[in-house]
Formats: C-alpha cells, structure tokens, sequence
C-alpha cells in the first residue's frame, strides 16, 4: 500500500498541471516544485503543441533546461543554452518544454509607472492595478511591461548539471540548472510576466513566490528569464482587458 500511495504521488506530481482560469484561458504544463523535488528535466509537451494563435502569450523552459521559452502574440522564441549572448531563435519541431504557462489575451491596457520602483515595489503594484482594473487577483494572469533603461539581471539555463564548470547561476535555479547570467544597467524592452495567484504558486512559479517574469530586449533578438530588476519612472505597466 504504501508502493502504491508513493507511485501515485509521484505520477500526480510528474503530470502536467493544466490550470484554466477565465477569461484568459491560463494554463500551465509541468511543477516547478517537482522539478526541484526530483531534477527530472524530461519534456512535457512539445513546444509546437503550445500554439501559435495571435493574442498567445507564454513563458518556459526547454525540457533538459536547455534554454528558455517566449511566446509573444503567437510567435514562439527559444533562447538556447549555447548561445553567449541569449540570443533567440524559432523553435523546431523537436524542440519540448519542461515548464511552460500560456494564456491569451485579445487587448491590453496600459497603466503608466510614476515612480522608481524596487521589484518588491513593483510586484505589489501589478497586484494593485489589477484590482483596480477590475482583473480577479485570486485567479492568475499575464501581464506586460514597455520599459527602458531598467536595472536587470536575467538568466538563460544551459543544462542540467553534470559535474562540470557551471557559467553562472542566477537567483533563481530552475531546477539547479547551469545557466548564463545576463547583468544590466540599462535594459531597454519588455517584460512579460504571470501572476499566479495561490493555485498555480510553486507549480508556475519558484515556491514561495506568484511571480514568473522573462524579458525580451527591444527586437526580440535576446530573451530569457528574470532574476532581479528594478522598475524605472515612465516604464508602461500593460494588463489584459477582459473580453
């Protein structure tokens, strides 16, 4: 009994979450927590089922942490382990996520950022506007940002450890992958970012936190997740508009 009650947690814990939450149509696929839990990297679902409808919005990483995943307006983007820079690139049929959370969202509306704010700051103030703007902050939901010349430290994984040189870790693992880390003063571009409410905490987020955040430069050409940042005055808060 006690084989059977562990291999059924276990197979609880390696399925995909699949989440749905009005109106943005929130899903995510594999467990953070798992994935600390075990190091299990294997791919849960293959990067070309995760759509490429216009108003698709999502973020993940590469089964194995080989990379990291962008899909903005149903165009998908990998950043990959190997390149120095974090360079994008269009993903290929082989190509799989072990994490991903996607929602989609057909307008946006934009919230001025008056003020300098601390990532800390800036969390509290998504959750705030969004009440405002009448969004359900007990469900998860996307959010953007347009900014420039923000303070920012952002990661690309490389790939489950073996025993090897590490580049570089940022502060958060996925998974204790390696991983390129990215130090900027002056970042100009957009954040995309999830909320994820309690349900989908440490499932789409680390554990403990609600916020999943990836950042993409001003033409795309370099993405992958964040670490820490700071939000400058005159950055655009953007957050979905119900349909």
């Amino acid at each position: 009994m006690k084989s059977f009650r562990l291999a059924l947690i276990s197979l609880l814990l390696t399925a995909v979450a699949a989440y749905a939450a009005e109106p943005f149509a929130v899903q995510a696929w594999g467990n953070f927590k798992q994935l600390a839990h075990t190091g299990n990297t294997a791919g849960v679902v293959k990067v070309s089922e995760l759509g490429s409808a216009k108003g698709s919005y999502g973020l993940g990483a590469v089964a194995g942490m080989r990379g990291e995943l962008l899909l903005w307006d149903g165009k998908m983007l990998v950043s990959r382990g190997h390149s120095e820079k974090g360079e994008t690139s269009p993903a290929m049929d082989r190509d799989e996520a072990v994490l991903f959370i996607r929602a989609q969202v057909y307008a946006w509306q934009e919230m001025p950022v008056g003020k300098d704010m601390t990532q800390q700051e800036f969390e509290s103030f998504v959750v705030s506007t969004a009440k405002k703007a009448g969004l359900d902050t007990g469900k998860a939901f996307p959010f953007a940002l347009r900014t420039s010349g923000m303070n920012l430290v952002w990661h690309v994984v490389t790939g489950a450890p073996s025993g090897g040189a590490q580049h570089g870790s940022g502060t958060h693992q996925q998974g204790h992958a390696n991983s390129r880390v990215f130090k900027e003063t002056a970042a100009a571009g957009t954040l995309l970012g999830f909320y994820t409410a309690t349900a989908l905490e440490g499932i789409a987020s680390h554990p403990g936190e609600r916020f999943h955040v990836h950042y993409a430069n001003a033409d795309f050409s370099v993405s992958g997740h964040v670490d820490e940042y700071r939000v400058p005055r005159g950055s655009v808060l953007l957050l979905p508009i119900n349909k």
